[in-house]
């Protein structure tokens, strides 16, 4: 009898063995072999953990709650990051004299827009983690979403730089979207995972930088222009593309789950979620050492893409001659590269994470982010020894304007003042009218413009400067190598800072993000400002810059993982952590199912309850009444 039974205990633990490799194969698909169900009966669609988050990220799949979040979050980002920079590759028509624009846009005023653009989101960053901490992050992000729309349709109507700087304030404090994305990202995938997660669902949404600096000019400006023959009516319609894109992405929010259990209000009612304190999340998270480092940090690898996706379309154009439609290609790029480059980062530091734990993550973000600053201080140096237009102060329209058309030199006449002008080594596009074009050898007939420069020698004395050196090529394949290294930077830096409270889970996150838009306001006022410092300098000085602030990663300590140079506990009993509250505060990520009172939820107004967890509830109920009913 005993051997029998032995024999059956074999058999049952071998059948248990192969009912677990079943489960974690299903898992590894991305289905929910266990059936888990939240706490109102509701089966996930993907496999989860014990707080029931996502264990894995699975990009083509749109379910409620994990992946909806996800897709909602980046695509909100989105929406805001491709509003803010859609003004940057629109910027030689928009800078043009005309009658709706009396006074143009001067280099400092254009100047001032950029900064505006990243400034005014700082406060709202940190107002909006101390939002997502007490009402959710998908309120809050569609609530920017929708706030800042109205900017986009008068910045279509300005006339002069006041208006111009402000509508592009206001756009830019959609930003603070980016704080929303992250904490509801991390609120319904596993720390696992996070580091993934976070940087695809960022640096996708930071590819709406690159997507806008791309299409703007070659797709909408060109098709506008075409359909109106009107340079000023077409960059204004222009506009009409990111507000749809607001409106569309405040709607597919809306559409998702606060947590992967519910929304905010039901799970306080039931008893799951901790009733969120504003106040107190904000006195975590500002009294942690930790999070001001990374403030601090993070503001020189995305403070630096914002700086970058501000400046570089007007580089490609002013200093190396290229058009606006292919500068903004050419800068795009820097954008574009958050496709990959983000998410790397972010396996990049789940992967040191795997191997060293929270001292490797922390590891990477120094390495990534140090070689970041040394390709910017590259990108700097190679043009530094030639001239360029910012050398000639008080100086503009002295030089008449030449094109170069298939390395063949033409000078451009025939303008409204007999002569296109413009500064030593400066460019800008020209129009083409019939009567300059009759001037000109049949290959200019297709074309409605030309980009004018300073000619090297026989023609003028352009010889030293950049436009005339060929040195883009170069200039571009470095862009591309510092953008992955900014990219992947700040990927890592969101592998470490879920865990740095994750009772201030949003207040942190905003303390970051906000950090990122304050760098963006110290790099283009010390180094882009356009009173007197030179764009390749300013490149060679952020770096420098960069490489200096980096070094305060050897702060960042946690005393159950360690830092970058003390092992767990290597500090005695210093704490990041300098205020603690009484009483066990959770915040808004972590629910206790051991209290959950179902009977609090029948007994509650409904107005308690969110339509859309309803409406899945019911469905959930019909379903499950089916399978019953078929059994």
């Amino acid at each position: 009898m005993s051997d029998s039974t032995e024999v059956l205990k074999g058999e049952l633990k071998s059948a248990q063995e192969e009912i677990e490799r079943l489960h974690a194969a299903c898992e590894k698909r991305g289905f929910n072999s266990r059936e888990t169900k939240d706490i109102f009966g509701r089966t996930f669609p993907l496999p989860v953990d014990a707080e029931h988050k996502a264990t894995g990220l699975y990009v083509t799949n749109f379910s409620q709650p994990h992946m909806r979040a996800f897709h909602a979050s980046w695509l909100g980002f989105f929406a805001t990051f491709f509003s803010t920079f859609a003004a940057a590759p629109l910027g030689p028509y928009i800078r043009r004299v005309n009658p709706n624009m009396p006074n143009g846009i001067t280099k400092a005023n254009w100047a001032d827009a950029n900064i505006a653009s990243v400034a005014g989101t700082i406060v709202f960053r940190f107002m909006m983690g101390t939002i997502c901490d007490k009402f959710g992050p998908r309120r809050g992000l569609a609530l920017l979403l929708v706030m800042t729309c109205p900017a986009i349709v008068g910045i279509a109507f300005v006339s002069g730089p006041v208006g111009f700087i402000v509508c592009r304030c206001i756009i830019g404090c959609s930003l603070a979207s980016f704080v929303a994305c992250q904490v509801w990202c991390s609120q319904h995938f596993s720390k696992s995972v996070i580091g993934i997660v976070n940087g695809t669902s960022g640096g996708w949404g930071n590819l709406g930088g690159g997507i806008t600096t791309l299409v703007m000019v070659p797709v909408f400006y060109s098709a506008f222009f075409a359909a109106t023959d009107n340079v000023d009516l077409s960059w204004r319609l222009c506009f009409i593309v990111p507000l749809v894109l607001h409106l569309g992405a405040a709607a597919l929010v809306m559409s998702g789950r606060d947590l992967p259990d519910g929304n905010y209000g039901e799970l306080e009612t039931s008893g799951a979620k901790q009733k969120g304190s504003a106040l107190t999340a904000t006195k975590i998270g500002w009294t942690n050492v930790n999070a001001w480092v990374l403030f601090i940090t993070y503001g020189f690898c995305f403070g630096v893409e914002l700086t970058m996706t501000n400046v570089a379309p007007l580089y490609f154009h002013d200093y190396h001659g290229m058009s606006p439609a292919i500068a903004s290609v050419l800068a795009s790029i820097f954008g574009l590269v958050n496709l990959v480059a983000r998410s790397l980062g972010g396996i990049t530091s789940d992967w040191a994470n795997a191997k060293a734990g929270m001292r490797g993550r922390i590891w990477a973000l120094w390495l990534f982010q140090s070689i970041e600053g040394a390709l910017c201080c590259v990108m700097g140096a190679i043009t530094m020894g030639m001239k360029s237009p910012d050398d000639f102060p008080g100086q503009e329209g002295t030089i008449v304007g030449w094109t170069n058309v298939w390395g063949e030199w033409y000078p451009v006449n025939g303008t409204a003042d007999g002569f296109e002008m413009i500064g030593p080594c400066g460019a800008s596009e020209v129009l083409l009218t019939d009567e300059m074009k009759e001037q000109l050898p049949p290959i200019f007939k297709p074309l409605s413009a030309v980009v004018i420069t300073q000619p090297p020698s026989p023609y003028g004395g352009g010889d030293e400067c950049i436009s005339n050196s060929g040195t883009v090529g170069v200039v571009v394949l470095v862009v591309f190598l510092f953008s992955v290294a900014v990219q992947m930077a700040e990927g890592l830096s969101f592998g470490v800072v879920p865990y740095v409270s994750r009772p201030a889970l949003g207040v942190v996150n905003g303390m970051v993000g906000a950090g990122g838009n304050l760098g963006a306001v110290i790099t283009l006022s010390a180094f882009f400002k356009g009173t007197g410092m030179r764009t390749d300098v300013g490149l060679l000085y952020m770096g420098i810059t960069i490489i200096g602030v980096t070094l305060l990663c050897l702060i960042v300590y946690f005393p159950e993982h360690g830092g970058m140079l003390f092992p767990a506990g290597g500090l005695g009993k210093y704490n990041p952590q300098l205020w603690e509250p009484a009483g066990g505060y959770r915040g808004a990520d972590a629910m206790d199912y051991n209290n959950v009172n179902l009977e609090n939820m029948k007994t509650s107004s409904t107005k308690e309850l969110t339509k859309g967890s309803t409406k899945d509830l019911k469905k959930e109920e019909a379903k499950q009444s089916k399978a019953e009913q078929a059994a």
